[in-house]
């Protein structure tokens, strides 16, 4: 049955977020911390290790966003002996974070050949503050008929309940003719499976260093050329 609903992740998979990511980060640096140490690369590698085991403990279920938010920066501040306000320092981080934007190479036209053919939806698990305004700033918003952030749905990816309330906010939707599109297993790839929905697991050379095997894809994909011949066959 051909596909007719792809659901394509932002970060990692369309957008640049390490790139946006590092500037976001040297701009809420230099705002709330320039004052007590000079920003070098040590600092944004620390807060890389923070962010990413907070977003570990939120796919595993064992944290709210909100709590997740927070925690990496009382887990960077305590690392790096700076002092600060958490909160006041993420919604720094976040205002920094909604003036990036940066898009992959070839991401403007993947999403502009299959717009024609297809329904395209963006679910993603980022911040409802940023992550609107990073797709705008990346010529990307206008080529999906609706974005859902998880924050606004109240579950997120891996969650079967994101994926169930996706399914009911599209018209016509049917499982059969959908297919998720994104680069994590822990959230795309195994959010896909819990919801019985097929996947293209988008798994550039060398992204992929975990020791771990990824969840079950349907389909993988190197590169953006791929992802098209895959889905003129689906």
């Amino acid at each position: 049955m051909p596909a007719r609903f792809l659901l394509f992740d932002a970060d990692y998979t369309l957008l640049d977020f390490p790139q946006d990511m590092a500037r976001a980060f040297q701009a809420m640096y230099d705002a709330c911390f320039a004052a007590q140490k000079p920003c070098d690369e040590t600092l944004l590698a620390c807060y890389h290790a923070c962010n990413d085991r907070a977003w570990a403990r939120f796919e595993r279920g064992e944290c709210t966003k909100q709590e997740l938010y927070i925690s990496r920066f009382v887990e960077f501040l305590s690392k790096t002996g700076l002092t600060g306000d958490p909160a006041a320092v993420n919604e720094c981080y976040f205002t920094a974070l909604a003036q990036t934007g940066t898009p992959y190479p070839g991401a403007q036209e993947l999403l502009a050949t299959l717009a024609p053919s297809h329904e395209l939806y963006m679910i993603t698990n980022g911040n409802v503050v940023s992550q609107m305004p990073r797709l705008k700033n990346a010529g990307l918003a206008g080529f999906f008929r609706e974005v859902f952030v998880s924050e606004a749905v109240g579950a997120g990816k891996p969650d079967k309940r994101y994926f169930d309330y996706v399914a009911a906010h599209i018209p016509g939707f049917t499982p059969e003719k959908a297919v998720v599109i994104g680069d994590s297993p822990a959230s795309d790839i195994q959010g896909a499976m819990n919801a019985g929905l097929k996947s293209i697991w988008y798994d550039p050379p060398g992204a992929w260093t975990n020791s771990r095997p990824a969840p079950a894809y349907t389909w993988r994909a190197e590169n953006y050329g791929d992802i098209l011949e895959l889905l003129r066959h689906v």
